[in-house]
């Protein structure tokens, strides 16, 4: 690729992943807890005292669905 990357950040990988699974249909709020979000960006004030399922059937779909997604890009179609 050489010149065509532009330097990155880890942080870059995090908002690329919240950014597709917005574009897959995942709720915000699941993919604030795989993404670890503390606090959350979704969920606020009193609500994010009393909320604190753990999403985590949903948080499974959500990087299932995202490995789909990713091997799409790279998998053996993709490859010259």
């Amino acid at each position: 690729m050489g010149d065509e990357v532009r330097p990155w950040v880890f942080h870059d990988l995090r908002r690329t992943i919240a950014s597709h699974m917005a574009r897959l249909g995942i709720r915000a709020e699941v993919a604030d807890k795989v993404l670890n979000h503390s606090g959350g960006s979704v969920v606020k004030g009193v609500a994010a005292i009393y909320q604190r399922h753990a999403y985590l059937e949903e948080r499974r779909a959500a990087l299932e669905a995202w490995g789909r997604f990713v091997e799409g890009l790279v998998g053996p179609a993709h490859k010259n």
